[in-house]
């Protein structure tokens, strides 16, 4: 991959986590989830994974700069060589030659159809799980509408004004993604849905009626549950 650049990661391209009651995606865990375009996936619902920010750092990656979000890598990689940061296990496990040159053919903007996806359909949730978030969990979202945000801790307060959360059923988002699976599914290795609860998520089931349709034998299919339900 250094023969690319000394930053480049394939995971900008071919990983995605899409959170679709939010509107936000990343490419990886470690950089913050931006907003995606709701205006853009009307016409173009690639858009979900290929926003503008994650081309803008595709495009800095290819020139060896090192997109600041990707900090966490940086910081591991500028220890020294003995020292294995996450850019280069993704590189490792999401490693196509044909992958590889198609990104060298087509460089950053064009319409990628990711190898990994996790995407969340919605934070309807039946656990409250201290380690959660109220964008993950419905019921820290209605305890927080209903009572205030909390104010024994920091990184899971919620104002509940600071983003907008959708409805499953009306999300512009959800409806986005169901224009472009049929667009991007033969070229996904791995699925995993997340959520809150996916066992809640009507989609969830509307995916699993599809699959079973059209069957995908090569892939890996993944559902975070509780198993509570």
């Amino acid at each position: 991959m250094d023969g690319v650049s000394p930053s480049f990661c394939l995971a900008k391209w071919h990983h995605t986590t899409i959170y679709l009651q939010t509107g936000e995606t990343h490419s990886c865990y470690h950089p913050r989830p931006h907003a995606i375009d709701v205006q853009r996936i009307g016409w173009d619902p690639s858009a979900l994974h290929n926003t503008e920010q994650k081309k803008a750092e595709r495009r800095a990656m290819l020139n060896g700069r090192r997109p600041e979000g990707c900090q966490y890598c940086w910081n591991i990689e500028d220890m020294g060589k003995g020292f294995v940061s996450d850019r280069h296990i993704r590189n490792a496990s999401i490693y196509r030659p044909e992958r590889l040159a198609e990104i060298l053919d087509k460089g950053a903007d064009f319409k990628v159809s990711p190898e990994y996806i996790e995407v969340s359909f919605g934070n309807e949730c039946n656990f409250k799980c201290g380690y959660c978030h109220p964008k993950a969990s419905s019921k820290f979202w209605n305890e927080i509408r209903d009572h205030g945000p909390y104010d024994m801790v920091t990184n899971h307060r919620c104002d509940i004004d600071w983003m907008t959360l959708y409805e499953e059923e009306g999300n512009p988002f959800v409806d986005a993604w169901w224009r472009w699976w049929p667009q991007i599914r033969d070229g996904v290795h791995i699925l995993r849905i997340t959520g809150g609860e996916p066992l809640l998520h009507r989609s969830t089931w509307t995916m699993l009626d599809d699959l079973a349709a059209n069957p995908m034998p090569n892939l890996e299919l993944n559902i975070n549950s509780n198993l509570g339900v």
